[in-house]
């Protein structure tokens, strides 16, 4: 959740996290149906025999049936868009969620402050990140490499990432691509919007509102009731008070789309993923040890310099 990016590194987690929460695949040529139910009878022919009209579920059983589809895929592509107030990033890469989350994403960070920060150690306003087993992996570049005997990887562990999003250390080993949507199935605050047509393909829109008890109990996975009640302060310091999550569902049940808005005190924040190529190939494997840099470590030398 937005409320607690308080760092770059963590903003572009939040990227991450969307980027773990749901897919898309297919020609796109099948329309999308809204939750099972009441078309087949209407087509029924007269003289059909008689039988009990299908039973059209809510939108929070159907998300549930999304859910299930969503982590059989196992893999996607993603193409992301992450602003909050005048900053701006987007991401593109390919992630997998069959064993924790792993795979490759670049930010695109020339519309953002952090292009110029991360461009010292990266050597552009890009930057490449790799997430394995063991936590995620920043592709250094420029003079950093030189100024770090030659070692072309920061790693940034579960336990960074944990204090940097104020969760637990486990959030990206359990990480699941539809957690987010399991947010919305959970409160029972999600409605069927209507069709509509996303990246060329024809959808049903479903939306949710959640309020603050509701992002603290999504994003609280494995966390300690002391560290719940840090998070729902660190998001009431932050301005959040509610978030609007909202999908986008093809005909094969996989999620084509799906946005996170809100309103911050440094702007109104939006995470938009678009997930297509389910079932893609992700191969990622750990730098060498030898060629990383531990973050830490980096945040000490980045401090003995000034």
């Amino acid at each position: 959740m937005a409320g607690t990016r308080n760092t770059a590194l963590a903003v572009v987690l939040a990227a991450l996290a969307l980027t773990a929460t749901a897919c898309n695949s297919d020609d796109g040529k099948s329309a999308a149906p809204a939750a099972p139910g009441s078309a087949a009878a209407a087509n029924t022919p007269s003289t059909a025999p008689t039988s009990a009209a299908p039973v059209k579920v809510s939108p929070a059983a159907y998300l549930e049936q999304v859910t299930q589809k969503v982590s059989a895929a196992k893999s996607a592509k993603v193409d992301e868009a992450i602003t909050i107030g005048p900053i701006a990033m987007k991401g593109t890469g390919a992630m997998s969620w069959a064993d924790g989350l792993q795979g490759e994403l670049t930010m695109d960070l020339s519309g953002s402050p952090m292009g110029q920060a991360l461009a010292k150690i990266t050597g552009s306003d890009s930057a490449p990140y790799r997430f394995a087993k063991d936590g995620m992996y920043l592709r250094l570049g420029g003079e950093a490499v030189d100024a770090l005997g030659g070692r072309h990887w920061m790693h940034y562990s579960q336990a960074d990432q944990a204090k940097a999003t104020g969760g637990s250390s486990d959030q990206l080993k359990d990480a699941d691509p539809v957690e987010g949507v399991r947010a919305l199935i959970a409160t029972g605050k999600v409605t069927e919007v209507g069709q509509e047509t996303v990246a060329g393909k024809a959808t049903t829109h479903y939306s949710g509102v959640l309020d603050l008890n509701d992002i603290t109990a999504a994003a609280g996975k494995g966390m300690t009731q002391q560290q719940l009640d840090q998070l729902k302060e660190k998001l009431r310091t932050a301005g959040i008070s509610k978030e609007t999550i909202d999908v986008w569902v093809d005909a094969d049940q996989l999620v084509v789309q799906r946005t996170e808005t809100g309103d911050t005190k440094a702007g109104a924040f939006k995470a938009s993923v678009l997930y297509s190529d389910y079932g893609v190939a992700v191969d990622t494997t750990a730098p060498d040890p030898s060629d990383t840099v531990e973050a830490s470590e980096l945040q000490k030398l980045a401090g003995s310099a000034g």
